[in-house]
């Protein structure tokens, strides 16, 4: 009997040891599976982050309907150095159509009116021009290197506007997306604009489409893409 009493503590003495091992290996393992799946949400709400942008968004669709069509996304002027444009410069514009319809849609205009939403007078293009970069000899006459010149560039007097067609279709494909940005393809250039257009700034411009939908765009101005170099004034301010 005495055996089996000391065989009994001896097993009720290391049971709380026992459950000691047991539950820190528990609270252990826990937190290592809390730490994982915080791991894992911060994975994926990082990847699901979209950089803010600073383009003006729209949405188009057949007049008297509800029914949106088109989607107008990131449109703004590009950025042409911290003086903007002067009145008389050309302007490239960077616009992004996405089409939320089965049937294929086409942009067939796009017009500056030349006021802005509360009808006050605003700067505006001669023309809106498409300008492909790809084609040798684009319509109205003028050089490729027209084209290719720096956006904020006037037209010289041999080309009295740049290449590029006021007459023009672009065709988004259905539920799929047209993208007119500079230095990618055939973009939208604002021609010989009415007055200086600065950073911070904007301009009103129409958009029309096959289907009939139109809609008018405050566009900004873009911010740039890289900053500005510094000064050897302002670097050895900080020394």
């Amino acid at each position: 009997m005495e055996t089996v009493i000391e065989e009994d503590t001896a097993v009720t003495a290391s049971s709380p040891r026992r459950r000691a091992r047991i539950i820190a290996g528990s609270v252990l393992v826990a937190g290592l599976l809390a730490v994982s799946a915080c791991s894992a949400g911060q994975i994926t709400q990082t990847s699901s982050q979209v950089a803010a942008v600073t383009g003006a968004e729209a949405s188009a669709g057949p007049a008297g309907s509800d029914d949106t069509t088109v989607a107008l996304r990131d449109l703004v002027v590009a950025y042409d150095g911290i003086e903007g444009y002067a009145a008389g410069a050309n302007a490239p514009l960077v616009v992004r159509l996405f089409n939320q319809t089965g049937q294929a849609i086409s942009l067939t205009g796009v017009t500056t009116p030349g006021v802005d939403a509360t009808g006050n007078p605003a700067v505006k293009a001669a023309s809106v021009l498409l300008v492909d970069p790809k084609k040798a000899t684009p319509t109205g006459g003028a050089s490729e290197e027209a084209a290719s010149a720096s956006p904020g560039a006037t037209a010289s007097p041999a080309a009295e506007k740049p290449a590029g067609e006021s007459s023009f279709q672009v065709t988004i494909p259905a539920a799929g997306y047209a993208l007119l940005v500079p230095g990618e393809g055939p973009y939208l250039l604002l021609n010989k604009l009415s007055a200086e257009l600065v950073n911070g700034g904007s301009i009103p411009v129409t958009f029309t489409f096959s289907d009939g939908g139109t809609v008018t765009v405050q566009v900004p101005v873009g911010l740039p893409v890289t900053p500005a170099p510094r000064s050897p004034m302002d670097i050895h301010g900080e020394e």
